[in-house]
């Protein structure tokens, strides 16, 4: 709960309490009632308690704002208790006013307005005809004073713990980024910043090999083309999970999403009960996805590719299916350096990766994954 809420709802209840105090007046009828003075005091009080109980967020912020009002408040509940004197039920509507006092002025505003109240109150008991009793002169302003300290106090207490809740999530947020921070370096340097540098060091040995070996120059050139084309593909693979931290869509939609970028391939895609996971589950699913369907493109010729993901309580499996050509998995095929960055995505997640494949027989890449990751710092 806010503390604009928690505030409201004090004040709905200090307005509630008035009208009740009007009940009892009713209840308790006296020919003190029927005085012109004491209608038009019980008019006012009826008509403000029902906007402050049916208005609450706009009377709360205009007292607020304007401390003013709550001094005519003072005046009001003053007049009343002159009116119909000390021992009137509608002295509980005073109370109110009190609670007003302590959980919406600033603690100096509120002794000076509770101070104004108690004299006021105080005054009206001394100008009596009857003797005053200890009721009247003593536990009437005490009660005031305690009305008003719990309401400021609650209201202290609230702000107090809004205060923790909001730095608490500061560092669980400032922590997350970290540790996002740190997973980016740790994926750039793994993948793209090990791939440039061999790039870079492919290139600046081109010129040795055409001293030596011209003939060999375009096999070499073909070769920094795939690596180039590998870096660009790790690149994308780290874009796709730092899109995936960032998308509150479900797991289906994004997989949906993947699924339709696909060209040249006609694609399926099969979901039945994953519902949503774990944002790390989902990035590094998505990642995995994404690099499949990348080799299926560029390598495996196939003519239709499934993604089939299936999920239980305990566990999520996603598999890709495509009726390509194949390959030998002892060997492993020219441009699919992904394979091995897919099988650290899945154990990052505490998964498995298995690839499934033969000449001419199509690949299935399956991965199976805990739907319950463990919580971020724990091992």
């Amino acid at each position: 709960m806010t503390d604009r809420a928690l505030v409201e709802q004090i004040v709905r209840f200090a307005f509630l309490v008035r009208l009740c105090s009007l009940l009892l007046a009713f209840l308790m009828p006296s020919d003190e009632l029927v005085t012109p003075k004491v209608l038009v005091a019980l008019a006012v009080v009826t008509v403000t308690s029902a906007i402050g109980l049916y208005r609450t967020s706009a009377v709360t912020a205009v007292v607020r704002a304007h401390p003013i009002f709550l001094v005519a408040d003072i005046a009001l509940a003053s007049s009343v208790a002159a009116l119909l004197g000390s021992q009137s039920p509608l002295v509980i509507y005073t109370l109110s006013t009190a609670v007003l006092i302590g959980i919406l002025l600033s603690p100096r505003n509120a002794v000076v307005a509770g101070s104004i109240l108690v004299g006021a109150y105080l005054l009206i008991t001394i100008g009596e005809d009857q003797a005053a009793d200890l009721t009247t002169n003593l536990v009437v302003p005490i009660a005031f004073v305690t009305v008003g300290v719990l309401g400021a106090l609650a209201r202290s207490l609230h702000e107090a713990a809004l205060s923790e809740q909001d730095r608490a999530h500061r560092l669980i947020e400032e922590a997350t980024r970290e540790r996002e921070r740190a997973r980016l370096a740790r994926d750039m340097h793994d993948s793209v910043a090990k791939s440039l540098h061999g790039i870079g060091l492919a290139a600046a040995a081109l010129p040795a090999w055409a001293e030596k070996n011209p003939e060999q120059i375009a096999e070499r050139a073909r070769a920094l083309q795939q690596a180039a084309e590998v870096a660009s593909q790790e690149a994308r693979t780290i874009l796709v999970g730092l899109r995936a931290d960032e998308d509150d869509r479900t797991l289906n939609e994004q997989l949906r999403e993947l699924v339709d970028e696909v060209t040249g391939v006609r694609t399926t895609l099969e979901v039945e009960g994953i519902g949503d996971c774990d944002y790390a589950l989902k990035r590094e699913l998505l990642a995995i996805t994404g690099e499949a369907l990348e080799n299926v493109q560029r390598h495996s010729q196939a003519s239709h590719v499934v993604v089939r993901c299936t999920g239980t309580t305990s566990q999520i499996v996603l598999e890709v299916v495509d009726d390509g050509i194949g390959f030998d998995t002892a060997r492993t095929p020219e441009g699919h350096y992904g394979l091995v960055g897919m099988h650290e995505r899945a154990s990052t997640v505490r998964g498995t990766l298995e690839v499934t494949t033969a000449r001419g027989k199509g690949t299935t890449i399956s991965v199976r994954t805990p739907r319950t990751q463990p919580i971020r710092g724990e091992s």
